[in-house]
């Protein structure tokens, strides 16, 4: 492994809880790792210490086999060579766009400063632009020189602070794809903090869940979205809605298979996922109670279908709505459904399910 994160634990002074409690996590050479998690949640405090501006209580962190933090070790921030891009570019406005990027080879002579400068504004997408000024480029294109002038000094980590959190929500989506083909490009192993679950998915070979400074989980995206291991990530993770489950034997099964009844059908186990989970976990209870996890791609606009939903609200996504509909017993779910199917709030239409494996987690008013 490249960045081992091991117990981590930080605290500051008068703070009701730990902001990082108990963190551990790797990273593999050239692999790009996303903390996400809500404000508060810790993952920004916790890439500070990374990066040495924040110090550990407890626990180690590993770069390469050196440890920069543990016990009776504390490596300065300024020898870890680890590179770091911030949210709001900290670019110089006074100098041009090639000393810009310059601004770390300060050591190097001039020609190799040259060289390096012009091969990181190629990798970057902006050639021929090293005599301009900060000012007189986009949001995006100033993002680049600052990704640029942090690759610059060839660092062993690089550490990305909410780096698109400036820019509008489309551009964001884009320089996010961007970015993740310039660090392949690249091979740089680098950990990006956000709090928006769609630059994570477009950056992220593995993501961490972060909520009250605790690892929620640290995964693949696919395996956060279909395999969530605790109900916070299945919660925090996509559009999704949770309805009551009951986990009963199936009378029509020879083998003792049990199906989840819910408000919207049954779901058999023969599809089931067992997450926290309702097949392992229930030790195949009769009776035993569940939270079903349903996200907008499982629930299907079918006029044909028995099952009718109200909506009671909608959001208009271009090719798509998001309908949160309610269903006679006062249940919610979310829907997603191709624009062309324009029905108005308060309508009432049918819906089926389309579930190829169940994310169910034991009902928190259970006993």
């Amino acid at each position: 492994m490249f960045l081992q994160v091991d117990q981590v634990s930080i605290s500051y002074p008068r703070a009701a809880a730990p902001a990082v409690q108990s963190v551990s996590f790797r990273l593999r050479p050239g692999e790009l790792g996303v903390l996400i998690g809500p404000s508060g949640s810790g993952k920004t405090t916790l890439l500070r210490a990374i990066a040495g501006l924040e110090h550990p209580q407890h626990g180690r962190i590993l770069l390469d086999q050196q440890v920069l933090d543990g016990p009776g070790v504390r490596i300065a921030a300024e020898q870890r060579r680890i590179g770091m891009v911030f949210q709001d570019f900290a670019l110089f406005p006074h100098l041009c766009i090639e000393d810009n990027v310059g601004f770390g080879l300060r050591d190097a002579g001039k020609q190799e400063r040259r060289r390096r400068v012009q091969e990181m504004l190629v990798l970057v997408g902006l050639e021929g632009m090293q005599e301009k000024f900060p000012h007189q480029l986009s949001g995006g294109q100033q993002q680049r020189v600052a990704l640029a002038r942090a690759l610059a000094p060839q660092p062993r980590l690089l550490l990305l602070d909410e780096p698109f959190s400036s820019l509008d929500v489309e551009l964001r989506e884009r320089l996010a794809e961007d970015v993740r083909r310039i660090l392949k490009q690249a091979n740089i192993t680098a950990l990006m903090v956000t709090h928006d679950q769609m630059e994570a998915f477009a950056v992220g070979d593995v993501i961490g869940v972060m909520q009250h400074g605790r690892l929620e989980q640290w995964d693949q995206p696919y395996a956060l979205y279909h395999r969530p291991g605790t109900r916070f990530v299945a919660d925090f993770i996509g559009h999704g809605m949770f309805v009551p489950g009951i986990l009963v034997r199936n009378r029509d099964s020879d083998d003792g298979a049990f199906i989840m009844e819910t408000p919207l059908g049954n779901l058999h186990d023969a599809d089931a996922y067992a997450a926290a989970g309702w097949i392992a976990a229930a030790q195949h209870r009769h009776g035993q109670t569940f939270d079903v996890l349903l996200r907008s791609d499982d629930i299907v606009h079918d006029d044909a279908s028995p099952f009718k939903a109200r909506i009671v609200r909608k959001s208009f996504r271009g090719a798509d709505f998001l309908y949160t509909l309610q269903l006679d017993d006062g249940v919610q779910v979310l829907s997603l459904v191709p624009s062309h199917h324009d029905h108005a709030i308060g309508e009432w239409i049918g819906i089926r399910l389309d579930v190829s494996h169940v994310v169910a987690f034991p009902r928190q008013d259970a006993a």
